[in-house]
């Protein structure tokens, strides 16, 4: 069942930033189509107030509202690709006009510009773009009151007509494997007494995992086991799910320790206190299932009157987020999924009757590979399970596995409302960074600081006032990972991977704006390609045009992502790269790291909506000098290109440049003249000293915003120590890693007094996390 669209609010909500901005309404005011941005201002507000609406109908499986959403979606991208092309325009505009009259230090690292009425002339094909958005827009509108789409009145729940969950009960599952060790830990921990603690102090244990992954099961398990109910005097189970109500919960847990007095009508005084006196003393277990909250406001006050039992009493919640077991003040228990062995064990038990196939040899190897598509998951194994149940015929057992999960019929399918509730939980900044994660293909391995820097260049990031924009999408990553969407790898601590049905619910969410081509097989919709918008390629080793021919039609494509294979370098000509290049004119997101590259064809300066360019690990060594006219460019990626000699001149024309990555760059020779007019720079890896006016150290004064690794090289070309000290280094409090290296060649380059100075002048702030000195002769 598609849920495509579901982040299309989000989206809106950009696209009304962008049409609020000044300088693009100062813009379209010389131009004289301000009237027109406004109109479209408000039409698209219209359209805002129905999409809860549109969005729960499509679930409904109504296929106008599927269509409407789907054109409405094409136009968002088409409307900001254009308002993109004004403010690129615009640059280019001011740049012309100021060139030989200013400096260009004295530009603004934004669009802050005021232009001449004729500045930049509206030319026929823009013209043509605005009476097209005009009419596509009134189309929208249109379509919008014919299929009778309700205004949002504000009390919509976050799940959808189809996403309310059955509620838990404490009664425990028929099958329980594989979870004896957590089982025994958690059990322990009950009935353990610790004699430290106080009244005030209730003991709560978190059990968090992805959706599915068997944490109610656990918890019946520990909730039914003879050691636990003869520990506790009182007990209550309580499925709280959706949300956080504290009347709603209090009541529950009233009743539940209560058989004799009805609460019905009560408020919230008469409960808690009512309550309060029903625990005092005692000891008690309580189990909150499916927990959500995160306001410790809410948490505190439903402990309240749960304070009064004795020091001994527990709660258990179960939770897919680790924001909420951070509230309630208590390590989590992290679930994981069940291996193989205990899969097979489950399935066997609700496909078969039975815990083997010795009844059923024929059907063990479909078995294990049905079993093996669910990665682990207890819910997805069951529901496969349910679906076979007594079934023997191998043919139906075929169908199962070459059907996915998403597509088996709805009535019989727990899989997707239960993973679809944390995608529906999210926070609306959320849903569009999740979405994009489509491009990966199963089992990859996520590099984190890639994906953020994806996520910055597609403006899905946005950061607070005060903050860089790297460190709020650093806070949105860790957000998936608590609401355990990203798991992390075994084999790197910044590298992560994504289960397969999260997977695959991510290219759910994100429809035909995914496309992907492995190595073997099309992911994604190939008769729909032409509309997809963020594509991923698996390379080989020789890179031919065939095997980017599908790429050539997604003229609309805005990330073009070339996924690192292990242990391989792709070779592709100048003539493919360049082919593939010229058609792909919307790109946001270019990546070729690891590519057998020695120039960047001079084709890359048509891009003039790229924001991330990855150049990593290839053998340039330059890039043309047009790429200076990518004023929209906000990083660019150059880590480890061992044989690149240079920058090119003139790259403080990249205005809006933010992150500059040249890390293991060992044969560059000094930094570009001017670097420090950058001054929007939150990543500068490296700085090569020169002695050139223009790349002296001093061009750092300016760059307030660095973070991160800063290595600073050739310091002993530095000829006036007041170079170190304008560097402003101890100001520059984001640095957590700091190298600074001087040449060692001491006899020839050695001034003991004023590398001293420089020494001195360089101090950093006192967080600085790691201090490495290269090549200081110390007297």
């Amino acid at each position: 069942m598609p849920i495509a669209e579901l982040f299309l609010g989000a989206f809106l909500q950009v696209l009304f930033d962008r049409l609020a901005s000044h300088n693009l309404l100062n813009f379209a005011r010389h131009e004289g189509i301000d009237t027109r941005l406004k109109k479209w201002e408000k039409m698209l507000i219209e359209i805002h107030e129905v999409l809860d609406d549109a969005e729960d109908r499509q679930l409904s499986g109504h296929l106008g509202v599927k269509s409407w959403l789907e054109d409405l979606r094409n136009l968002a991208y088409d409307i900001e690709d254009l308002l993109d092309e004004f403010a690129t325009k615009s640059i280019e505009s001011r740049f012309k006009a100021e060139s030989g009259t200013k400096k260009v230090s004295s530009l603004l690292p934004s669009c802050c510009f005021r232009l001449s009425p004729r500045a930049f002339m509206l030319d026929h094909k823009m013209r043509s773009n605005i009476e097209d958005m005009d009419d596509r827009l009134r189309d929208i509108i249109t379509r919008k009151d014919s299929l009778s789409l309700r205004e949002n009145n504000g009390q919509r729940s976050a799940h959808g007509p189809l996403d309310k969950p059955l509620p838990t009960t404490h009664l425990p599952e028929p099958c329980f494997v594989s979870r004896e060790v957590e089982k025994m830990e958690i059990i322990r921990l009950l009935i353990t007494e610790e004699h430290d603690r106080t009244y005030a102090d209730i003991n709560v244990i978190p059990i968090v995992g992805m959706g599915g992954v068997g944490k109610t099961a656990l918890a019946q398990q520990v909730y039914n086991d003879a050691r636990v109910t003869n520990y506790f005097e009182v007990k209550a189970w309580v499925c709280v799910s959706d949300e956080f109500d504290v009347l709603a919960v209090t009541k529950r847990i009233f009743e539940a320790t209560n058989d004799h007095s009805s609460c019905e009508c009560k408020d919230l005084n008469w409960l808690q206190d009512k309550l309060k006196d029903n625990l005092f003393g005692k000891k008690f277990l309580v189990v909150l299932d499916d927990v959500w909250n995160e306001k410790y406001g809410k948490w505190t006050t439903l402990l309240k009157p749960l304070q009064s039992g004795a020091k001994e009493s527990k709660i258990i919640i179960t939770t897919r987020n680790l924001h909420v077991a951070s509230i309630a003040g208590a390590p989590p228990k992290i679930l994981k999924e069940l291996s193989l062995d205990a899969s097979m064990t489950l399935f066997t038990f609700h496909a078969l009757g039975v815990r083997n196939f010795d009844r059923h040899p024929d059907l063990h190897e479909l078995g294990q590979k049905i079993v093996e598509k669910c990665k682990g998951l207890p819910l997805a194994v069951k529901t496969l399970a349910g679906i076979l149940r007594t079934e023997v015929s191998p043919h139906k057992w075929r169908t199962i596995l070459n059907t996915k999960i998403w597509d088996l019929p709805e009535e019989r399918n727990e899989v997707l409302p239960a993973l679809k509730l944390s995608y529906l939980n999210l926070p609306s900044k959320l849903r569009r960074c999740f979405a994009y994660c489509a491009i990966f293909p199963k089992d990859y391995e996520i590099k984190r600081d890639e994906l953020i820097h994806w996520w910055i260049a597609e403006g899905l990031v946005k950061a607070k006032e005060g903050k860089n924009c790297w460190n709020e999408g650093l806070d949105y990553f860790n957000e998936l990972v608590a609401r355990s969407l990203f798991q992390k790898s075994s084999n790197n601590g910044s590298r992560f991977l994504m289960h397969d049905l999260v997977n695959d619910l991510a290219k759910l969410v994100a429809g035909v704006t995914y496309f992907s081509l492995g190595e073997l097989e099309f992911e994604g919709d190939q008769n729909n390609s032409s509309l997809a918008r963020h594509a991923s390629f698996i390379p080989s080793d020789l890179v031919v045009s065939e095997r980017l021919k599908i790429y050539h039609g997604m003229e609309g494509l805005r990330s073009f992502i070339s996924l690192e294979k292990q242990y391989c370098t792709s070779f592709v000509s100048q003539k493919v790269l360049c082919d593939l290049l010229s058609g792909l004119k919307y790109l946001r997101v270019l990546s070729l790291s690891h590519y057998n590259i020695r120039e960047v064809p001079d084709c890359i300066d048509k891009l003039m909506h790229l924001r991330h360019l990855n150049l990593s690990y290839t053998d340039i060594e330059r890039l043309p000098k047009s790429i200076v006219t990518l004023y929209n460019l906000e990083a660019l990626m150059l880590r480890s290109c061992q044989y690149l000699i240079e920058l090119p001149n003139n790259m403080e024309k990249l205005v809006n440049l933010r992150f500059l990555d040249i890390t293991n760059t060992w044969s560059l020779r000094a930094m570009p003249l001017y670097i420090g007019n950058l001054v929007g720079l939150e990543m500068l890896s490296k700085f090569v000293v020169g002695t050139e006016n223009g790349s002296r150290l001093k061009e750092l004064k300016n760059l307030k915003n660095l973070g991160g690794e800063l290595c600073i090289f050739n310091l002993h070309k530095v000829r006036e120590a007041e170079d170190a000290k304008d560097a402003n280094l101890p100001q520059k409090e984001g640095i957590c890693r700091l190298t600074m290296q001087w040449s060692e060649d001491f006899e020839n380059f050695w001034n003991e007094e004023l590398e001293a100075k420089v020494l001195d002048f360089l101090h950093p702030h006192q967080n600085l996390k790691s201090l490495t000195i290269s090549y200081y002769k110390v007297a």
